[in-house]
């Protein structure tokens, strides 16, 4: 089975949109099919933390999990 250690350049690309963010909210969209309002909390080498406000709870992602960022 195959497995992605390595961030694509459209996830590195939304990664920046997500930094960049600047405390605001954004639509977050994954691999699985979640989608999330949500805002950065926290950021480690292969995780990002963030506050979904539709369910105000704080959910842990891979990096390689995003599919796309919407900064409105």
């Amino acid at each position: 089975m195959y497995y992605m250690n390595k961030a694509t350049q459209k996830q590195r690309s939304a990664l920046n949109s997500i930094r960049n963010s600047k405390g605001r909210f954004f639509g977050l969209y994954t691999n699985q099919g979640q989608v999330y309002n949500a805002r950065l909390v926290k950021e480690t080498d292969k995780y990002i933390t963030i506050h979904d406000r539709n369910h105000g709870l704080d959910v842990k992602l891979a990096k390689t999990s995003i599919k796309s960022v919407n900064i409105g």
